[in-house]
């Protein structure tokens, strides 16, 4: 992960002094690769000691390690997808940013997962009697993927995309039960209020949000985190939402793995009703 993407991930959790160093760093950070400390400390109009205090907030063991991932950072700077758009893009242009915003995306959220939550989720979802999916919006697109997964290998999950049923549908939700609550701010007030609810009843709540404090990371048992994206024009969550799809699918493909030959025997099965329909 590089030194503005650390930054960015970090940055809700900075504090006030720490986000104006983190500013400069973002805007200046290539040409402060040669700078000693109290050189940092000049430009940034703090301390030497605060500037390396920074790099270890950052999770540098010092500012050494950090001077050598300013100096590729330029080289590994994602194009920006969710620019504001120039007037007929050309779609040549258009599938290059596409590709790359995508590939350096999904490398920035892949170094986020922990596999030990990954093994903790799929160990709460196989025990649950019935698994709740919250999310509205673009995360609920992820949330209906889910859904159809879960349910096409005989698991029990439940969603809509209305948020007052959502909430509603938690009537039935007990001890025991899991709920998987995404919203890339973490601070979307349906979401929570549903997760709340659950709590209240006892059921185990998995969070995905982006990588700070949010409430959602504070309400759940277990939390998945998102690459924090600062862009201006979001282009409807693309970046949050294929994110969320890769979290979503590798906690599916890990529950699949256990019990591999039943799972495929049920898709097969399940596959072979709907073909009925066509």
């Amino acid at each position: 992960m590089s030194v503005n993407d650390r930054i960015r991930d970090s940055y809700s959790a900075l504090t006030e002094s720490e986000k104006k160093i983190a500013d400069y760093f973002l805007d200046h950070g290539e040409q402060l690769a040669s700078y000693s400390a109290k050189q940092m400390a000049e430009v940034c109009h703090t301390s030497a000691p605060t500037i390396i205090r920074f790099a270890r907030t950052l999770g540098y063991s010092g500012l050494s390690q950090l001077k050598v991932d300013l100096l590729v950072t330029k080289k590994e700077e994602i194009p920006d997808l969710t620019k504001e758009l120039e007037q007929d893009e050309k779609p040549s242009d258009l599938i290059k940013a596409t590709y790359s915003h995508r590939l350096g995306n999904l490398q920035r959220t892949e170094e986020l997962i922990d596999e030990e939550v990954v093994s903790q989720s799929a160990d709460i979802l196989e025990k649950a009697s019935c698994i709740y999916l919250i999310g509205i919006g673009g995360s609920g697109n992820v949330c209906m993927d889910l859904y159809h997964k879960l349910n096409r290998i005989g698991y029990r999950a439940i969603f809509n995309t209305d948020a007052h049923i959502q909430l509603a549908s938690l009537a039935g939700i007990r001890e025991g039960d899991a709920v998987i609550a995404i919203s890339y701010s973490g601070e979307t007030a349906s979401v929570l209020e549903s997760v709340k609810v659950a709590k209240e009843q006892g059921a185990t709540v998995i969070g995905i949000s982006h990588l700070g404090n949010t409430s959602l990371r504070a309400l759940s048992d277990i939390n998945f985190f998102l690459p924090v994206q600062e862009d201006s024009l979001r282009a409807g969550a693309i970046a949050s939402r294929d994110a969320s799809l890769m979290i979503t699918d590798i906690v599916y493909l890990t529950l699949f793995s256990r019990h591999l030959d039943e799972h495929k025997e049920t898709l097969m099965k399940t596959r072979k009703w709907t073909g009925r329909l066509s």
